[in-house]
């Protein structure tokens, strides 16, 4: 296999593992020191990717959101902010106006396919770049490879549970940081850290615990994904 970034997991769930409502509206989960768990790992990355329906939906600016943090990852040798990158199978309803393309100065990538019309993939090489890999769906391992061509050597992955499924499936995941917090929001179509078309029994992922740290009101976990022999 080619080479690729060190790839980790970043997300936010409640006790019953859902990172989103079933409305998909974002919503805090816990109710102390709720986003500086992500913002914090945002400092050592060199990239920051999300899923298509994550970045359309949610439109995420993606920054490290403090002076402070921008002034530790340029002590690391970094840019102030993380590289964008957008793994999108169709961007026709791309904002091009919104915050994931114009809040912050970061480097933006987006990743697509032949289902994008020619038209919006000109339109958008004015802000970004652009590859297209894949006709239905992106290819995830190739992507990967052209960000480790570009520099890039770790990528945080944020979500959300497509993407994350896509990612665990192609074994592309080196390390999961999850954060388990005090509400539960219930909903059997609310997503959840892993969506997608799930695994068998025999083709689980398999994870081992490395750490776990307890705060006030929720707990954080730190977890290696055994490699496929």
């Amino acid at each position: 296999m080619k080479k690729r970034p060190f790839v980790f997991l970043c997300t936010g769930m409640s006790l019953d593992g859902k990172i989103s409502t079933a409305k998909r509206i974002d919503t805090r989960i816990t109710t102390d020191d709720d986003r500086n768990f992500l913002y914090d790992l945002r400092v050592p990355c060199d990239a920051i990717m999300m899923g298509g329906r994550t970045v359309i939906l949610d439109d995420p600016g993606l920054t490290v959101k403090s002076v402070r943090r921008q002034k530790q990852r340029l002590a690391l040798g970094k840019t102030k902010e993380p590289v964008k990158v957008g793994i999108v199978s169709d961007i026709s309803k791309l904002k091009i106006n919104g915050d994931f393309f114009n809040k912050g100065d970061a480097k933006k990538i987006i990743f697509t396919t032949e289902r994008s019309p020619k038209t919006k993939i000109n339109e958008l090489r004015k802000i970004a770049d652009i590859y297209v890999y894949g006709k239905q769906k992106v290819n995830l391992k190739k992507a990967l490879s052209k960000l480790y061509e570009l520099g890039i050597k770790s990528v945080m992955a944020e979500g959300g549970g497509e993407l994350i499924f896509s990612l665990l499936k192609d074994d592309l995941v080196d390390e999961i940081n999850l954060k388990i917090g005090d509400l539960i929001l219930g909903g059997r179509n609310a997503p959840t850290l892993c969506d997608g078309e799930g695994f068998a029994g025999t083709t689980a992922k398999q994870v081992r615990l490395i750490s776990l740290k307890r705060k006030n009101s929720y707990l954080m976990l730190k977890y290696k994904v055994k490699r496929v022999n």
